[in-house]
């Protein structure tokens, strides 16, 4: 629920509401493999009602019925651990499931289906009234580039369609606080990213982090605020430093204010805002752009 962005206890207790009611329902069954499988048709008898490829929180599961990959996974995951179930998160280039770990064996758990327990499998569906209908199938998948992560990487992608969702409509802000928040997760843990052609599956969290900054940076600068810009650069590179990085923003943020200065012909206040801002600089840009707005002030001389 942390994750998901609500941790309020109503939210908790929905958690715990479900774990004893998978637990005290008719029919639990005793072996693991059993239950596993179990875990799976519960779910998406009681929660799982509509599939949205974006809706990655587990607090929204509980509220709408509303899940994709991550959301059902995570959800099982905590179902499985409840039932005394080891499992492990897997991910691919656009998509996630689960492996159960069960007695030496490793099953895979197409959580998005109803049938996606063991998929390639053959299973009996049943109506209510017990006659039989035919069968249900969920073909196995053959992904070359799948990962196995822990779970609390595994959480961590909740966080990271959040992140997802904030940037992809420009609210750089709300995806700062849940990049660090990711970064805390996952601070200690051991991420051995598996790289294919296109790049790494799990990328490096500090890394991302930096990338959400700049981000919230760079949206400055698009918004004319400089200012704000290099405000925002003496903050965050003070906590998260990368010199080389935080001084590309810093050079785009100078040359952006000069540059719209000297267009309005204000040399003299474009060399006022180099000198004051001259500590974020490194000495060679410092040179560039005090020769630029020297030049700019010969000629309109």
């Amino acid at each position: 629920m942390w994750a998901s962005g609500n941790s309020a206890p109503s939210n908790i207790d929905r958690i715990a509401a479900a774990v004893t009611a998978l637990h005290s329902s008719s029919g639990f069954p005793l072996s693991k493999k059993e239950r596993a499988e179990y875990i799976l048709d519960f779910m998406h008898r009681n929660y799982l009602h509509t599939y949205s490829f974006y809706q990655t929180r587990i607090d929204t599961v509980f509220l709408s019925g509303s899940y994709n990959c991550v959301s059902s996974a995570v959800l099982y995951m905590i179902l499985c651990e409840s039932a005394g179930i080891n499992s492990s998160g897997v991910i691919t280039r656009e998509h996630a499931f689960v492996t159960v770990h069960i007695d030496g064996e490793n099953i895979d758990v197409e959580t998005t289906s109803r049938f996606g327990f063991d998929p390639g499998g053959r299973k009996e569906f049943i109506e209510q009234a017990g006659r039989l209908t035919g069968f249900s199938y969920v073909p196995a998948q053959n992904y070359s580039d799948r990962q196995t992560i822990g779970k609390l990487e595994f959480v961590s992608l909740i966080l990271n369609n959040r992140i997802a969702d904030f940037e992809r409509v420009y609210n750089f802000a709300e995806a700062v606080p849940l990049a660090v928040d990711r970064a805390a997760l996952l601070y200690g843990t051991s991420l051995a990213a598996t790289v294919t052609e296109s790049g790494a599956l799990f990328t490096d969290p500090r890394h991302d982090l930096i990338d959400r900054l700049l981000n919230y940076g760079s949206f400055l600068l698009n918004s004319n605020r400089e200012e704000d810009a290099l405000r925002w650069v003496l903050a965050a590179s003070s906590l998260y430093p990368s010199a080389e990085r935080w001084n590309t923003l810093i050079h785009a943020a100078v040359n952006n204010r000069i540059a719209r200065l000297l267009i309005e012909s204000k040399v003299q206040d474009a060399g006022n805002f180099l000198e004051s801002n001259r500590r974020y600089l490194t000495p060679s840009d410092y040179a560039e752009f005090n020769r630029i707005i020297t030049n700019a002030g010969s000629i309109n001389n």
